[in-house]
């Protein structure tokens, strides 16, 4: 009995961890072409902005884009 159970906690927590892998997995190309989110992140590119805004999906909330470029730029005097 206790080889069943420890069996059926061994295959749930193998279900998640995969679910979980295979939900966070999203390549994307390296080329840079920076975007604002109206988190106030900058994206290196916007398949990177689409992954994070899938992510805000499954939590209920909204993820737009602010603005092409990087959120905050520095100005040196």
């Amino acid at each position: 009995m206790k080889y069943m159970a420890l069996m059926a906690l061994l295959g749930l927590l193998v279900a998640l961890f995969v679910g979980y892998t295979e939900a966070s997995f999203c390549p994307c190309n390296p080329r840079k072409s920076e975007v604002c989110g109206s988190n106030g992140v900058t994206y290196r590119n916007r398949c990177e902005f689409e992954c994070s805004q899938r992510e805000y999906k499954k939590l209920g909330r909204i993820l737009n884009i602010r603005k092409q470029g990087p959120c905050f730029q520095v100005k040196w005097k």
